[in-house]
């Protein structure tokens, strides 16, 4: 009996390794990449995503670099990542970005850009020193009053009063195409003032969580805060999709657009339900642009734009013809079965195809093995129960 209970306490333990195994995979190590970029790619940003199609970012063109020293730039980024862009001048006509760079999962790398946008990947340091270790941080979305001009953010941690920033008024904002202006502040951070037109007005001492928020502020300086977006609160839409015979296990990719961003993780985003004649989804309301895609993404419409925050029919006939309209077409039959091809549009650049979320198969795992951890507790209780008997 000894034994048996022996046995039964070595398992239960190994299980309890694997569960912890499994929660610990959710969390990614975050891995340093440094990147030199030629003179006159101005704010260079870093886009990237791993070979499944997982992207590190919300959205295109991902986050802005850090300066370093001497023209190199640094960001952390997750350890999954497998391939990188370089991108800069995103708020001009004179944009600029590299091809696909790809790189070792898990490795601090070093790029240097060439004057031509091609990239060579080393992985030694390239200069002496140290990277600035890895804070992680929120974004600061904030609209001001017109009459503001500048805007900074001044943030700390109260009541200790340790400062995010080295100095009064903190960092300046960046603004948008949409009239926000953002920055980023450590997460530790439960505090923060936004100052506007070189501090000569600001806000009261604003007391915050420490994940992304956004702030209006008024002319007389009240303010609203919020935790989600406000031009994303729209209720789900449905897409619905009818599609040749030979197109199977369809998906949809969503997306916002000018601003880049996805409504799912990764391409060929997610699965459509056969309703009779039609295949569905439902997607989030702010979105305004889509593509239909099947036979696991090799075959996809082209980018279909279409309202924000109304239900969607989309006929194709083939890749290359898609009908939207926003009322289901009356009589309107199947597309016919087309000879089976080769994808006539690519996927987007930086959304490659892949597999299932590797946190959706994390998830399963976690999940057999809280199952059997549950199934042996309830082996060994019996065992000790008949004992006592």
């Amino acid at each position: 009996m000894k034994k048996t209970i022996a046995v039964l306490i070595a398992l239960m333990l190994a299980v309890s390794c694997l569960s912890l195994t499994a929660f610990a995979q959710e969390e990614n190590e975050m891995v340093p990449v440094v990147v030199k970029v030629p003179d006159g790619w101005d704010s260079p940003n870093l886009w990237a995503w791993a070979d499944d199609g997982t992207n590190a970012f919300a959205a295109w063109p991902g986050e802005a670099m850090e300066p370093l020293a001497e023209g190199w730039y640094y960001i952390w980024v997750p350890d999954f990542v497998q391939n990188v862009i370089v991108n800069a001048n995103q708020d001009t006509e004179a944009a600029v970005q590299t091809e696909g760079i790809v790189v070792e999962a898990g490795k601090e790398v070093w790029i240097s850009v060439g004057e031509d946008a091609t990239a060579t990947v080393s992985y030694e340091a390239q200069l002496r020193g140290e990277i600035p270790a890895y804070v992680e941080k929120f974004v600061v979305h904030v609209y001001v009053p017109l009459s503001w001009k500048t805007v900074d953010l001044w943030a700390w941690s109260a009541p200790d009063g340790t400062n995010a920033f080295e100095a009064w008024p903190g960092v300046a904002m960046t603004e948008g195409e949409d009239g926000w202006f953002t920055a980023k502040a450590p997460t530790w951070v439960n505090s923060l003032i936004v100052s506007g037109n070189d501090a000569a007005v600001q806000t009261e001492d604003i007391s915050i969580e420490g994940k992304e928020l956004w702030l209006t502020v008024y002319e007389d300086l009240t303010y609203d805060l919020a935790y989600e977006d406000p031009n994303k609160t729209a209720e789900d839409i449905t897409v619905h999709a009818k599609l040749p015979d030979d197109w199977s296990a369809p998906c949809c990719w969503a997306w916002s657009a000018p601003d880049g961003t996805n409504a799912f993780t990764a391409w060929p985003g997610e699965a459509l339900t056969q309703d009779g004649d039609w295949y569905t989804i439902q997607v989030p309301g702010w979105i305004n642009s889509v593509i239909i895609n099947a036979n696991e993404g090799t075959i996809q419409t082209s980018d279909l734009s279409v309202e924000v925050g109304k239900d969607v029919w989309i006929v194709v006939t083939d890749p290359e013809n898609a009908v939207v309209s926003y009322e289901e077409p009356a009589g309107e039959e199947a597309p016919p079965a087309t000879e089976a091809t080769e994808a006539t549009t690519e996927a987007p650049e930086t959304q490659p195809p892949t597999e299932e979320p590797a946190q959706e198969k994390n998830n399963a795992v976690i999940v057999v093995a809280v199952v059997a951890a549950v199934v042996v507790l309830g082996v060994v209780v019996a065992l000790v129960v008949k004992k006592k008997k």
